[in-house]
């Protein structure tokens, strides 16, 4: 709603205001006239004075209102201007902003084309790079892989250099194994062929030690034979005088006494003893020991 609006509609809504205020007042055609010349009494000059005077209150009122209405209109002009001024700023700040807008959406696809256009020469040149350190890369490997074979057959080769050494190391120790296995032998059989000597002077010697115990021996044995003799002719003699007494003793005490049975038991234990005793021992009947063969004591 405009100013001019508001001027015109304002006289209006006034008018019909003070028509409606009238309309409860006397006019001043219609009240008594003045005493002086009419010759009213006190009574009617007094009413008169208030009707009057309600009429001054009422116009004052009106025009009180008039005035208020008219600041109250001033307000409202006032306030639809501040809210014309406003819309009109926000239709200008919508104007402002659309074309600020439109010119950072421009300036975004500008940036935007530029990004892109900058993306793409580095997506280009990082391409480019990529397969310049691919190509080094490979190349690198090359070399690498030319240097790591040169050195597998370096390692090879020591490998194999070292395998000859150990091998050649080996057949010297067994060599030198086997001397000392064959040396050992030779001084183990040189060992056992000097036993083997003493072993065949020991028996030698006992040898001869037994020949000379069985000559001793042999030259005691008449001697011997001729105390054997002696002593089995004292034997059968006390034999028969034993035989004698017991068969005295028989004929005084009796065949059943306990001395002449215990006479009679030792005669026949010394009977069994005489029957299994050994016979006399010959110089005939000894042997005299062989030599050990080589091979027995070997």
């Amino acid at each position: 709603m405009s100013s001019a609006d508001l001027h015109a509609s304002a006289p209006v809504m006034l008018e019909e205001e003070v028509e409606e205020e009238d309309s409860g007042h006397y006019l001043p055609e219609d009240l008594p006239k003045s005493p002086s010349s009419a010759g009213l009494t006190v009574h009617e000059a007094s009413r008169l004075k208030k009707v009057i005077e309600s009429n001054v209150k009422a116009i004052e009122n009106r025009i009180r209102r008039l005035q208020r209405e008219e600041e109250k209109n001033w307000r409202d002009l006032e306030v639809v201007r501040r809210h014309a001024a406003t819309i009109e700023e926000g239709r200008s700040r919508t104007l402002e902003k659309k074309l600020a807008d439109r010119t950072i959406a421009q300036t975004k696809q500008l940036t935007h084309q530029e990004n892109r256009a900058r993306a793409t020469i580095q997506r280009q040149s990082i391409m480019e790079q990529r397969k310049r350190n691919q190509a080094a890369q490979q190349r690198e490997k090359q070399v690498a892989g030319q240097e790591q074979r040169r050195a597998s057959q370096d390692i090879l080769r020591q490998k194999r250099m070292n395998e000859a050494q150990v091998r050649l190391q080996n057949s010297e120790r067994a060599f030198a194994i086997q001397r000392a296995q064959l040396e050992a032998r030779l001084k183990v059989n040189q060992e056992k062929a000097t036993k083997l000597e003493r072993m065949r002077e020991q028996q030698e010697m006992d040898r001869q030690f037994a020949e000379q115990e069985v000559a001793a021996v042999e030259s005691r044995l008449p001697a011997l034979e001729e105390q054997e003799m002696v002593c089995l002719q004292r034997l059968q003699n006390s034999r028969i005088v034993t035989q004698a007494a017991l068969e005295e003793l028989e004929s005084s005490l009796g065949s059943r006494s306990s001395v002449t049975s215990l006479l009679r038991s030792k005669q026949r234990q010394q009977d069994t003893h005489s029957l299994e005793s050994p016979g006399r021992v010959s110089s005939k009947s000894l042997s005299v020991p062989a030599e050990l063969p080589e091979e027995e004591s070997r």
